[in-house]
């Protein structure tokens, strides 16, 4: 089940661009050809976002084509 290691590196690579602002919303593009079941992406992502910036962040997920495998964008949740 390799969603769980791709799980912890968007949560690097989002919480690296981040800095230290929570974030709300990461928006990936998955294409058919890139072996990932986004099924079991979805499940790992609330386990691997614990006690981060990321707690709570949604995770969307477009159809794309080919083997694409994106992080398209991240939205920071708004602060009070």
């Amino acid at each position: 089940m390799h969603e769980l290691g791709l799980s912890r590196n968007i949560v690097s690579i989002v919480t690296e661009n981040a800095g230290d602002k929570p974030v709300a919303r990461v928006k990936l593009s998955v294409g058919p050809l890139a072996c990932v079941e986004t099924t079991a992406l979805q499940f790992c992502w609330d386990i691997v976002t614990q006690d981060s910036l990321l707690t709570g962040a949604s995770l969307e997920i477009e159809e794309a084509e080919g083997d694409t495998f994106l992080i398209k964008e991240f939205e920071y949740r708004e602060m009070a």
